[in-house]
């Protein structure tokens, strides 16, 4: 899918060598996000709230990287540099978390998913800026969409590899050192992929858009012509930030423990709930460029409504699912639903500001992982003190709650956004 040619009209000639880095980068992801939880709970004895104080952790770090990152992608002469800092940093992130396993200790696993979290944000605001940059606005949620399926593809290949070597080496071994060995491995690509994009992508090529400058008629407005339209961007940009922290705080307050809850309540066979988990993702990562063309054919107004009812519908009928199969089919419609609701917001916040973009990408980053922190924490003591269904049943109310705070952010922004939206029919 990704050695297709990239279409001149949509995409710099080098978008393509950005996504193939992509999927090097993202090897182990799917591999620790699973298992961390899993070998927390089981091997640590960790209680629901030690867990997502381990997840919020490493969310924390993200939030605050991303605010930082988000001010120097704006300044920096080189933001390939800050992608190659990011990389390094990941892959050193996956040693830490190796030894932790290793060792069995709790808090140096809590180290290392924080430092996975702190370099993920040094690597993805750049990263995300020079997406926009490479793309035309009018195909940004497919680039996005893109970037997602690269992602995707990287996370389900290192999936497959790292629970297959556990598997295999299981039969033999249980030591750790083994079974867990293909960690490690992808720190190296981590460290492979940051020189190879610092070696190979040129970041002074832009997509050229000719229009782009006269797509809004705010900017050709004199200074205070364009004062007077503060107000609405501003507010705008204040219920964009509130809803992407709201938003985050729901969809992580029981994502942490999703596993967890499968595990122990409709199919006890670790083995069996991890490849259930992996068709979900794999026709999630063929989805993703599709779900992006589709977003950019819609006003943000329908696809946030129809995303958030859905969202909140098949997460009821998660928790009523009594097997495993259908669960992972609902598990695939969720995470289309999460795909494409991230692709619309993505889109916003790189249309605000063509000047500021790393700065408002970073902002929009801290808002959203403030949330990421906050919802797993609520979501374990809901879990611990109240059971495991209540994480899941707050998720679907306040999804549907965060329609109308959706619809104020498209009536004071979406007019006022540097780069205008224009919904093309075939």
């Amino acid at each position: 899918m990704l050695n297709k040619e990239i279409d001149s009209n949509r995409f710099t000639p080098d978008f393509n060598r950005m996504l193939k880095i992509v999927i090097l980068n993202s090897l182990g992801f799917f591999f620790i996000g699973f298992l961390v939880p899993i070998i927390a709970r089981y091997n640590m004895l960790a209680t629901a709230i030690q867990i997502s104080l381990i997840v919020s952790i490493q969310v924390l770090g993200r939030t605050i990287s991303g605010t930082i990152t988000g001010f120097l992608t704006d300044r920096v002469k080189s933001r390939k540099k800050l992608i190659l800092i990011g990389s390094i940093g990941r892959g050193t992130s996956y040693f830490i978390i190796y030894t932790a396993i290793i060792l069995n200790s709790i808090i140096l696993l809590g180290i290392g998913t924080f430092s996975l979290g702190f370099m993920a944000g040094v690597f993805w605001v750049p990263f995300n800026t020079l997406i926009a940059e490479k793309s035309n606005k009018d195909n940004r949620s497919e680039a996005y969409g893109k970037r997602n399926s690269a992602n995707a593809i990287g996370q389900m290949i290192g999936g497959v590899i790292g629970f297959l070597l556990l598997m295999i080496l299981g039969f033999f071994t249980s030591n750790p050192f083994l079974l867990y060995a293909s960690i490690p491995i992808f720190g190296i690509a981590n460290f492979y992929a940051g020189f190879k994009f610092n070696r190979e992508v040129d970041e002074s090529i832009k997509f050229n858009d000719p229009s782009v400058n006269l797509t809004n008629p705010l900017i050709k407005e004199n200074k205070e012509k364009r004062a007077k339209f503060a107000g609405p961007i501003i507010l705008g940009s204040i219920f964009l930030m509130s809803v992407l922290f709201l938003s985050n705080i729901n969809g992580s307050i029981a994502k942490p423990f999703l596993n967890i809850y499968v595990i122990e309540t409709i199919e006890s066979n670790i083995q069996l709930v991890t490849w259930a988990y992996l068709p979900a993702g794999i026709v999630a990562t063929l989805l993703a460029p599709k779900l992006g063309k589709l977003v950019d054919k819609f006003r943000p107004a329908i696809g946030i409504t129809v995303t958030s009812t859905l969202g909140a519908l098949v997460t009821w009928l998660l928790i009523n699912s009594a097997n495993i199969w259908v669960f992972s089919l609902l598990l695939l419609i969720d995470m289309t639903i999460m795909i494409a609701s991230g692709l619309i917001f993505q889109n916003m916040l790189s249309r605000i500001s063509l000047k500021n973009r790393g700065k408002i990408l970073g902002s929009g980053e801290f808002f959203q992982f403030l949330g990421s922190v906050i919802g797993p924490i609520l979501g374990g003591v809901v879990w611990d003190f109240y059971g495991p269904n209540y994480p899941f049943i707050i998720s679907i109310f306040v999804e549907l709650s965060l329609i109308p705070l959706y619809l104020l952010v498209v009536y004071y922004l979406i007019p006022h956004l540097a780069e205008t939206y224009e919904i093309k029919k075939k």
